[in-house]
Order: C-alpha cells, then structure tokens, then sequence
C-alpha cells in the first residue's frame, strides 16, 4: 500500500510503502490523530491469516518501512524486484550482498543489495542467461573462485529436476549439475510425493583447503516407497512417511562430481503447522553452519521461525540431531514494526564484519501482503551466546 502527500496545486507526492493486511478493502483517516486505518477483507483461520486491522501514525524522523529499497537502472525507472530467496555476502565487499527471486518470475536474477544504509537499496540486477531454464533458484554462494552457484528447487513430477547451477557474474551460465542418477530414479518410483516438492533451498561453499565442496539443504524428507530405495529414506524410522522427521544436507564436489549427504533432524511440527522445514544455510565466522528451520505458519500461528547453529563435525555420524543445535528465535524481530508474521524467512547472510541478515520471502505478492522484511539482526557472536555450548 502507498501513502502520499498533497503539495501545492493538489498534485499527490509520493511518501513511503506500507505493509498493507491481506486484501485492504477500506481506510479511514483521523487526521486529528495523525493515525490512518486500514481494514483487510480476506479471512483464511486454517492458516492462520485474518481479517485484519492495520493502524498506521504519522511520525516525524526515519520511517519503519520499507526495508528495502530500489536505485534506478540505467533507463532511470526503479529496479524491479520481488520474492526474494537465496541471500549472501559478497566477499571482499563490506557492505553488498547477493540475492536471487524464485521461480515466480520467468527471468531467473541475482541482485546486488547495499546494506550500507537503512533501509537497504536494490542497486544491480543480472538476468541468468544460457542453460536449459526453468529454474527456482532459492539459494546462493559465492566460490574460491569468484564464480557464483545457485541452487535450482525442483518439483514433485521431476518436470523441473533439482540442479546446482554455476555462472558467471555477468549471468552467463558455466554449468549445470543434477543429482546422483539413483536418487533421481528412486523419486520417479515414488509413490508418496507429498514432499518431493521441497527440494534444493539453501546453498553454501564448505572450504576445503585449496578447494572447496558444496552444502546444499533440503527444505523437507523425502519418503521413498520401494524397498531397493529405502537406503536413500529421509523416514529414518518409518515413523511417518508422508512427513518424515529427517531432511538432508547435501555435498557436491565439483573437482570430481561426487555427492554425499548427511541427515537433518527437523524440530517437532507444532499442532497448527502442516510441516517444518529448512529454508536457508550460512557459514558463520568461527567454521559453523547456520540454517533457518521453520514452520509453514502465518499471522499468530507462527510459532517456529528460527536460525539454527550446528558444528559439521556433528554430522560425522552421518546426523546431525536436535540435540547438537543452538537455535536463535527469530519471532521477536518480525514482530518488532508490529506488522504480520510472514511464513517464509527465506534468505540469510553474513556480512564480512560478521553482521547477520535476513530476508523474507513475499511470493511476488500474488497471495502475500506484499511485505518483504529485511532483518538486521547484529553481530554473529551475540546471536547464539546463551547457547554456544549446544554446539562444542
């Protein structure tokens, strides 16, 4: 939703964006207020969205909202984005990180994002050119290299398969990687697909001395459902099938194309949630890993939306369970503008003076708010200092 103010001649000046309740039908000014109202029609209580009110005051000093902005391109309109995913840092570039929108438009992007100022500012844009297309890119990293790899999400027919795709950062593409053929034929059998649309979400570079290894996390399990196939079954212990309580992480080599994997165990799914599952993996300063483990909830039903901290040495029993996570809980800063709770903390990043960022993703607006919230949640080590001998 737009606000404006009327200069001389009674022409309408643009003031700011406001995060808007789902389907704003009416708004009522109480100009001896300063307070403007506006009344949201759409009522879905299953998932936790409802007819709201929104109260908005005039204020004088730097507005709450937007938290992110645009520059203009080179034809001087603003640059256009939406749904924003994958989120990282740049290295070697103080105050720029990299994102990429998902599959809700066709162009597949990655843009620059300058966090210098408050609120942050869209400042480039790069179309992903070459390939076969038809990605989701949900995920980013940068390489040793300098060359940049996005996690591609597939779908649950396979139509769209999951890929890792490497460019260039003009966007020209270099490669394309699938997974390992096995697990590809042991989707296609399948008869439980109820999760196998949640594949490649977040994407993050493992160094490894001179080289270096990819991690790339699974949003939720998959369950297969034929016996040579259950080697390869996120349903650890056959306790629910069509919601298994393990995901994965995933490891590519790119010297030798190898894969491996190790298992995830997902925090319980709360009584109003249909599922739990990861949407993000950083790398932190000190050599651990961070994901973002959360429900599929809105509004007041949110209840886990979370950064979770783990050590790779706990995987090297080939799980990293509950026990051997330090969780840091996000609700409170979404909740700090007093706005809605979106569903889908999607992006992280770490700055290279170990600032942490998050970002949220709006489904291109089409059944969201439209709100997108961009966290600046401080330095790493105050995040997970009550907990940091979860992980050790």
């Amino acid at each position: 939703m737009a606000a404006y103010t009327f200069g001389a001649g009674g022409q309408p000046d643009f003031a700011q964006l406001l995060p808007a309740p789902f389907g704003p039908e009416g708004l009522l000014a109480i100009p001896s207020r300063n307070l403007l109202i506006a009344s949201g029609e759409n009522d879905d209580p299953p998932t936790g969205v409802r007819s709201t009110l929104m109260v908005y005051q005039l204020e004088q000093g730097a507005a709450d909202y937007p938290h992110v902005l645009s520059a203009d391109n080179a034809m001087s309109a603003p640059i256009a984005w939406s749904a924003m995913s994958g989120l990282t840092a740049l290295p070697r570039a103080r105050n720029t990180l990299l994102a990429v929108w998902d599959s809700y438009y066709s162009a597949s992007r990655v843009f620059k994002v300058d966090v210098s100022a408050k609120p942050a500012v869209v400042v480039d844009a790069v179309t992903i050119t070459g390939g076969s297309g038809d990605y989701d890119p949900e995920g980013i990293a940068v390489s040793p290299d300098g060359t940049w790899w996005i996690a591609s999400e597939g779908n649950a027919s396979g139509s769209r398969p999951n890929r890792l795709l490497r460019i260039d950062a003009t966007g020209a593409m270099i490669s394309e990687v699938g997974l390992p053929g096995v697990i590809e034929a042991c989707r296609a059998v399948s008869t439980n697909r109820s999760t196998l649309g949640s594949g490649f979400e977040g994407l993050e570079v493992l160094r490894t001395g001179r080289d270096y290894k990819l991690l790339v996390a699974q949003q939720r399990g998959w369950d297969y459902t034929t016996p040579e196939c259950e080697a390869l079954d996120d349903d650890l212990a056959d306790e629910n099938p069509s919601e298994p309580r393990h995901t994965r992480i995933w490891i590519y080599d790119p010297i030798t194309g190898d894969w491996d994997h190790f298992s995830y165990e997902l925090q319980p799914i709360p009584s109003v949630a249909s599922w739990v599952g990861l949407s993000e993996i950083t790398a932190l300063p000190d050599r651990s890993f961070m994901v973002i483990e959360r429900d599929n909830m809105t509004g007041d039903f949110a209840e886990l939306k979370t950064l979770m901290r783990f050590k790779l040495a706990a995987s090297s029993d080939g799980i990293v369970s509950a026990a051997e996570k330090a969780s840091f809980d996000l609700l409170p800063a979404m909740l700090e503008t007093n706005g809605w709770i979106s569903d889908k903390p999607e992006g992280t990043a770490v700055a290279v003076d170990g600032s942490v960022y998050v970002i949220t993703d709006n489904d291109g607006v089409e059944d969201w708010s439209g709100e997108t919230s961009f966290l600046r949640l401080g330095r790493f080590p105050e995040l997970f200092l009550k907990t940091r001998n979860a992980t050790r």
